[in-house]
């Protein structure tokens, strides 16, 4: 089977992992990769080539807002490159690149991966921290973006052989609602490097940590990774408070990512001064992905306080390591707390301040940390890696394949 992919510029971020780690599971399943994109960064270039049999790079830079129009500039040379390579398969991602699907031939089985909407956050959005010109920004970006890529999908699907798969039950709920035919959605969730991402010493992983970044590591320490409004950040911090005042010098909270607008980062430094948790709050700023699995380790408690996610790769690679995660009851969140016996983990965002409902998660989970720990060791094998997740793209295509008689 040759495979088509056109994706997004890969740089950093989720949707960077989430591809690379898709075109690297399908070259170990002995499928051939071709990949188009705008951009690739230097760092990704090698890995991208090793997996792929041709890469193609359309130059310029695609974002939600400039999408419609660079798609339709670069059609043509999208469609000269498929009658070149003669693929068996077109997977597009992410959902706001979908409309090249309309213009691709109709034999041809086309997947498009929404790896999230905005529904959730533009429910909550008009609550965030945020101010000024920065404000307006966000707001109207997340506006903007959500109206793009339902238009995109709306017409994709008038290609009768596109598919869209959705990286969580709850993604695909939510495209249902905003007017997405659930019959033209599969949900799949995302896998996680297991060669990576798997149980090591704790002790081991803490000295690690310490010597790594430079911290002293407390008795029980919670994990934060990928922060910012949408992530819940600041709520987070509040329950931390919450919880300061039971475990006293005993607790610490690690934030691994960059906080995100300025107005937000100054609000979040600005409340872990007013809450008296400097030195208790430790920011480790970007942290590369290959670190992570010793952060995972580390930690007593991986904590997932989102508004809004869809096939969120933290909860998976945290519960991969045997670390328990309390996660917002959103996007691939309750599917794979399911998977290890941890539904009772989630947390229902029943206000936009949830701190307390989440304080009471994080007290639950400290307090039968290590029951919860026996439950995730137990039921490891249930998480997907990425094999199992590309696999089910692989049987998706070949059932298109046979429709239109392919060999």
């Amino acid at each position: 089977m040759k495979v088509l992919h056109v994706i997004q510029s890969l740089s950093r971020g989720g949707v960077t992992n989430v591809v690379i780690e898709s075109i690297k599971a399908f070259c170990r399943l002995n499928i051939e990769n071709i990949v188009i994109a705008p951009q690739i960064s230097n760092s990704l270039k090698p890995i991208i080539q090793e997996n792929t049999s041709q890469v193609y790079l359309l130059g310029g830079n695609a974002k939600p807002f400039n999408s419609i129009e660079y798609i339709l500039l670069t059609k043509k040379h999208i469609n000269e490159i498929v009658k070149r390579e003669n693929p068996d398969a077109v997977i597009v991602q992410p959902g706001w690149l979908s409309l090249y699907s309309y213009f691709l031939p109709r034999n041809l089985p086309i997947l498009i991966v929404v790896h999230g909407t905005y529904l959730n956050e533009i429910k909550y959005m008009w609550y965030h921290p945020i101010r000024g010109v920065v404000r307006l920004r966000y707001i109207n970006g997340i506006l903007l973006s959500q109206a793009i890529e339902l238009f995109q999908l709306r017409m994709s699907i008038l290609n009768q052989n596109a598919t869209i798969i959705a990286v969580s039950k709850n993604t695909k709920k939510e495209l249902g609602k905003m007017g997405v035919p659930t019959s033209r959605i599969v949900s799949i969730l995302n896998g996680v490097n297991k060669e990576r991402f798997k149980p090591m010493n704790k002790d081991l992983a803490k000295t690690l940590v310490e010597e790594l970044f430079g911290t002293k590591l407390k008795v029980r320490v919670l994990l934060h990774v990928n922060p910012g409004p949408r992530k819940g950040t600041h709520i987070l911090i509040k329950a931390f408070a919450i919880l300061k005042k039971i475990y006293g010098e005993d607790l610490m909270l690690l934030i691994v990512g960059r906080l995100g607008p300025k107005t937000y980062r100054e609000y979040v430094e600005e409340l872990i001064r007013s809450l008296d948790l400097e030195g208790d709050v430790v920011m480790l700023g970007y942290v590369e992905n290959e670190k992570l699995p010793v952060l995972y380790n580390a930690a007593d408690l991986t904590v997932v306080p989102s508004y809004s996610e869809g096939g969120p790769l933290i909860t998976p690679e945290s519960l991969a390591c045997g670390t328990p995660v309390v996660a917002t009851n959103v996007g691939g969140n309750p599917e794979y707390l399911k998977l290890v016996d941890l539904t009772h983990l989630l947390i229902n965002i029943e206000k936009y301040d949830f701190a307390c409902a989440l304080a009471n998660g994080i007290l639950r989970a400290l307090e039968h940390e290590n029951f919860f720990r026996q439950s995730i060791l137990l039921n490891y094998r249930r998480i997907p890696s990425w094999e199992d997740s590309t696999l089910n793209y692989v049987k998706l295509l070949e059932v298109s394949m046979t429709r239109f008689g392919y060999d």
